[in-house]
């Protein structure tokens, strides 16, 4: 039987390698390319993070400051690149016509430019092969090397924080504070499902399962929150008509919706079928 480690660190290494594929699309303009890579990033971060205490902090530490470089460089032309897809959604069942939605499409468009103006020089810059490099090298582990025990033990502090975070979102009846937890289970839920994806190889169908139910809930929250990004967008119209004022009752709505789905998925997810193998 293989060294517990051996699955993770091939696991790694195939998303390192996924990474500098998308990579190469983004800077041919691929479809779909930047959400491909900042997904990919995500999942490194936060297995770097889940297994933070195993590692070698001198090679890890580093690596995750650049992966946030990175995150916040492809999260400013995802935005609005979600943003403006969710715009011509609706635009294209209400029809053509001079709305301040024309604003909004605008300086949708002039805001995914202006981030691929800096993304673009970065993917081809010296500190991004410098990153590319220090993750090829493989997970470094600490002098004590990790077992099945200590890598369940980190996946299974992650889930009771996701836990805990769903549970106190049913704490408040203010919407805005109400949101604001959502997105942090949101978070949490990412966590988890990346941690439980790079340990399938280890821990079989009980980590499939259990990522499983992450992504469900990061799912059902993504559209929570892409609709609440929407919506402060669309606070920020200087004058809005009632074009505007419509398309805000729309995201209200979508919102609204994700919230309501969200406590289903979260029972769904929440039970012992899913993380009791977690357990000591």
């Amino acid at each position: 039987m293989s060294h517990p480690r051996e699955p993770v660190g091939e696991w790694w290494r195939d998303q390192v390698v996924v990474l500098h594929r998308w990579g190469r699309l983004v800077l041919r303009d691929e479809d779909d390319s930047v959400h491909q890579m900042r997904v990919t990033v995500r999942r490194l971060r936060s297995v770097l993070a889940t297994y933070r205490p195993l590692l070698d902090a001198e090679w890890s530490e580093p690596l995750r400051v650049e992966l946030k470089w990175l995150a916040a460089l492809l999260g400013e032309v995802r935005d609005a690149e979600v943003l403006r897809r969710r715009l011509r959604r609706w635009a294209a069942e209400h029809g053509p016509g001079p709305t301040s939605v024309d604003a909004l499409r605008a300086a949708l468009a002039e805001r995914q430019a202006q981030g691929r103006a800096r993304l673009l020089p970065e993917l081809d810059g010296d500190r991004y092969r410098a990153l590319i490099a220090g993750l090829a090298d493989g997970l470094r582990w600490s002098e004590a090397d990790p077992r099945k025990k200590a890598l369940r033990k980190r996946l299974r502090r992650s889930w009771r924080r996701l836990a805990v975070a769903a549970d106190a979102v049913g704490e408040t009846d203010d919407t805005e504070e109400r949101r604001r937890r959502l997105h942090e289970v949101r978070k949490k839920a990412k966590r988890v499902r990346y941690a439980a994806e790079s340990l399938g190889g280890v821990f079989g169908k009980d980590a499939e399962r259990l990522a499983k139910a992450a992504k469900s809930v990061q799912s059902t929250l993504g559209d929570l929150n892409d609709a609440t990004v929407m919506i402060m967008t669309i606070g920020q119209v200087p004058e809005p008509d009632d074009a505007v004022r419509e398309l805000l009752q729309v995201e209200e709505a979508a919102a609204e919706d994700a919230e309501e789905r969200f406590a289903s998925v979260w029972k769904k997810s929440n039970r012992s079928k899913v993380h009791g193998w977690l357990d000591p």
